[in-house]
């Protein structure tokens, strides 16, 4: 198995990105192509199955369920999505969300293979307690929420970090910035994107994971976070919730609660409750620690590919 990088402005490639993805799908007799690319450019996939090229498309997010998208944006990328589904050999997904979403709006069946997780060392926490937003700075993250949520339990003991990267040209990312700075240097911090050892600092201090988005497929960074013991409010009606249960039997406890992502006062209450109430707090740091050990990991996932795909 060999591993092919088509760097590009994926999901809308220029010229010179549709024709090295080309090149790179014919030096290939099976290929699993990640959805991003793969949709954005449906005559290079049509091309290659016509060819005798196995192909099969790896769908995180439907194209036109990212936020902030125009109608014309949502239709065009809609179409190209279509149509690549359509001409694919075979459709891989990650969550029960997304496979819905899928069958939805293409009437396509897609198999699920959720993301296994790595192992890693169990979160110490801060005092006082850390809360973390922990993803791409975009509106489809829904940050601000977070951020005005805060805003209404500044009486708590509490410290918020967003970490992510930005997509250059945005305007979003000044706004969370503005919320950040009327939240003050000594509540809230906006640090960028993080990786390697800072990265993991920063799960070393955290104490609570927020993830309100307003569309996610599944969620990796919830199970990052069970993986070292932290707990989560995640949004409710997204795969987020699928990450939040993986690791829990039914009717277990969660670690965490599933909230609406339009309504900033349960993010609040959610919170207060959390900071006043240590039982709560103990037992959702004891679901996470109990799912922690149950999570499903790479190994597995790359199994249940390889199984999928006979190769």
């Amino acid at each position: 198995m060999a591993e092919f990088r088509v760097a590009g402005a994926w999901p809308r490639p220029s010229r010179s990105d549709l024709e090295i993805l080309a090149r790179a799908l014919s030096h290939a007799d099976e290929v699993v192509v990640d959805g991003i690319v793969a949709c954005a450019a449906p005559r290079q996939i049509r091309d290659a199955v016509a060819s005798g090229i196995r192909v099969v498309v790896l769908v995180h997010l439907p194209l036109p369920a990212e936020s902030g998208l125009g109608r014309i944006d949502v239709d065009a990328l809609a179409r190209s999505e279509r149509t690549t589904l359509e001409a694919a050999n075979a459709v891989l997904c990650t969550s029960d969300w997304t496979r819905a979403d899928l069958a939805a709006r293409y009437g396509v069946d897609a198999d699920i293979v959720r993301p296994g997780v790595e192992e890693a060392a169990l979160s110490a926490g801060s005092s006082p307690p850390r809360l973390m937003l922990l993803g791409s700075v975009t509106p489809r993250k829904n940050t601000l929420l977070a951020l005005r949520a805060l805003a209404s339990v500044r009486e708590l003991p509490w410290e918020v970090v967003v970490a992510g990267p930005v997509i250059p040209g945005d305007p979003f990312p000044a706004e969370v910035a503005r919320a950040v700075h009327t939240l003050g240097a000594d509540r809230a911090r906006l640090v960028g994107a993080v990786t390697g050892r800072r990265r993991e600092r920063l799960w070393h201090e955290t104490d609570l994971l927020l993830l309100p988005s307003l569309v996610e497929p599944y969620g990796m960074v919830v199970t990052e976070a069970l993986a070292r013991g932290i707990p989560a409010l995640v949004a409710s009606g997204t795969g987020a919730v699928e990450a939040l249960g993986d690791g829990t039997p039914p009717g277990a406890p969660l670690p965490g609660a599933a909230l609406p992502p339009g309504d900033p006062a349960a993010w609040s209450d959610a919170v207060a409750r959390w900071s006043d109430d240590a039982s709560l707090r103990g037992a959702w740091r004891s679901a996470a620690l109990q799912a922690r050990s149950r999570l499903r990991r790479w190994p597995d996932a790359a199994t249940q590919l390889r199984e999928l795909l006979r190769w």
